[in-house]
């Protein structure tokens, strides 16, 4: 933002205060956050969540660093924090499908897999911000180069070597070189 903000007047929930932020900001944090989403109506929505959780934690914000920032930060950790969720809530619903299939499920096949799913999203969280919301998007959501682009406000080359840079950060990790060996075998 241009000019400094009444943090007082801002956390005592000011229209005046919101309604300058929400005009000024609103953008920024919305392409920051758009990777994150399925489609704009998910990112508008994401939005929401954010500034809410920027007003909640606006008591956290020390000064150090721009506000604008901090209040990006916020929102994709809120992004993050609801991906995590939403994958958590398509595992549950897979397994519930999964046995819904198979009247006796193998337990250890079940636990083979869960495990490898926590792998790879450990390995996942690992990556830079960047080269993870690339990758999610590629391998995960399915997108094309040019839709990662547009997401992330790059061009496309950017994009593909965004993905391609966290594809061959992934081969690097220990973990994934041997859930390839496992599953190969």
């Amino acid at each position: 933002m241009t000019d400094p903000i009444d943090l007082a007047r801002l956390a005592a929930r000011d229209p005046v205060v919101l309604a300058e932020l929400v005009e000024e900001l609103g953008p920024r944090i919305w392409w920051a956050i758009r990777s994150y989403a399925d489609d704009d109506d998910h990112a508008d929505d994401l939005l929401q969540d954010c500034w809410e959780a920027i007003l909640e934690r606006l008591h956290q914000y020390r000064g150090r660093g721009s506000f604008d920032n901090w209040a990006i930060a916020v929102s994709r950790n809120v992004c993050r924090m609801r991906l995590r969720e939403a994958r958590r809530k398509r595992e549950v619903a897979l397994e519930d499908a999964t046995l819904v299939l198979d009247d006796a499920p193998d337990p250890e096949h079940e636990l083979m897999l869960r495990e490898r799913r926590e792998v790879l999203h450990r390995a996942l969280d690992e990556l830079p911000d960047r080269e993870r919301d690339a990758v999610i998007m590629r391998m995960i959501q399915g997108r094309d180069t040019a839709e990662i682009a547009e997401a992330m406000g790059v061009s496309r080359p950017t994009a593909r070597s965004r993905v391609a840079r966290g594809i061959a950060m992934l081969c690097r990790m220990e973990q994934i070189r041997q859930l390839v060996m496992d599953w190969m075998h």
